[in-house]
């Protein structure tokens, strides 16, 4: 699948391993977390795209270990926690992907950011990486009651834009929210995780913004 920009009005962004390159930094949050439970087995690429809450509650019953609501509350907040510090201390945008939103937006393109962070971390991470305001819309992992794979979010976005799906495209890195945004009947293209190249179409920031660029030439 070849993007055909002119026919896209509004282009969604997940935003982890999407924009900026926070998987490490949600990796190493939950690991600073479990460690201490003499837990050291913990694979962040299995649940990439999903909420903190509901990691923690899927990976411990994997384990067979239990934990109390109240015990799986206190990890999900001190890992949103340690996350938010490392993204003051340590965020930084792929190569071309604050450039290609920024094309985006003055080529008139609706932009909103659909993620299954919490809407604290998102908006301290825009703000970071000076993004915040070339957004229309912004969905969290706060503003739905299932996060990806399920297509909520994704819904949700182009409801606020009043969009239909053949209107919009994704752009995403991890499997979970490809399957969102399929189910959501939304066209994805994905960034940084070529291991999808079999399913999706794949490329680079730097690339999407030549293609781009050559499209609205030959317009």
């Amino acid at each position: 699948m070849k993007l055909k920009w002119d026919n896209k009005k509004y282009v969604i962004f997940d935003f982890d391993g999407t924009i900026a390159d926070t998987n490490r930094l949600h990796r190493a949050a939950f690991e600073e977390v479990l460690q201490p439970l003499g837990i050291f087995d913990f694979h962040y690429e299995a649940y990439m795209g999903r909420k903190t809450k509901e990691v923690f509650k899927d990976f411990f019953q994997s384990k067979t270990i239990s934990y109390s609501e109240k015990e799986i509350e206190e990890f999900t907040d001190r890992k949103q926690k340690l996350v938010r510090k490392l993204i003051t201390q340590k965020l930084e945008a792929y190569e071309g992907a604050i450039a290609f939103i920024r094309l985006l937006r003055n080529k008139g393109k609706i932009l909103s950011v659909a993620t299954s962070s919490s809407r604290e971390g998102v908006t301290l991470a825009l703000h970071k990486l000076g993004l915040y305001e070339e957004f229309h819309f912004i969905v969290t992992g706060d503003d739905v009651d299932k996060a990806k794979p399920s297509p909520e979010i994704y819904l949700k976005a182009l409801q606020l834009a009043n969009i239909q799906p053949w209107e919009a495209i994704v752009i995403e890195d991890s499997f979970n929210g490809s399957l969102a945004a399929k189910q959501a009947g939304l066209d994805v293209i994905i960034v940084n995780n070529k291991d999808l190249s079999s399913q999706y179409y794949c490329t680079e920031f730097p690339y999407l913004v030549r293609d781009f660029e050559e499209t609205e030439i030959q317009s």
